[in-house]
């Protein structure tokens, strides 16, 4: 797995959000070519997150879009822990200064 240590946040991520952004953002950056196969003929990347202009509100705003596809082991629903103990690693890929405080 990518090796975390709660140091690595900068620190003024400090919200859920900021939170889900910043990996994103990190996952993609380090696996930005890998792809798993998802349904027959149907190749996604394992990471995804990109601001978008959305127009289709009155207003409109610059929001974050992220999608990740992380392969589980297969014993997850036992339930014996919470989902996020199962993820399996995209690389072993280390994050690089540029995402730290």
């Amino acid at each position: 797995m990518t090796a975390f240590s709660p140091s690595d946040l900068p620190s003024t991520v400090n919200t859920l959000e900021k939170l889900l952004v910043w990996a994103a953002t990190v996952a993609q950056h380090l696996y930005p070519t890998d792809q798993i196969l998802e349904a027959p003929g149907v190749d996604e990347y394992v990471a995804v997150s990109a601001p978008w202009y959305l127009t289709a509100t009155g207003s409109p705003q610059w929001r974050c879009i992220s999608r990740q596809s992380i392969l589980l082991s297969p014993n997850w629903q036992r339930g014996e822990a919470g989902i996020w103990e199962f993820a399996q690693p995209f690389g072993s890929l280390t994050i690089p200064p540029e995402f730290k405080d």
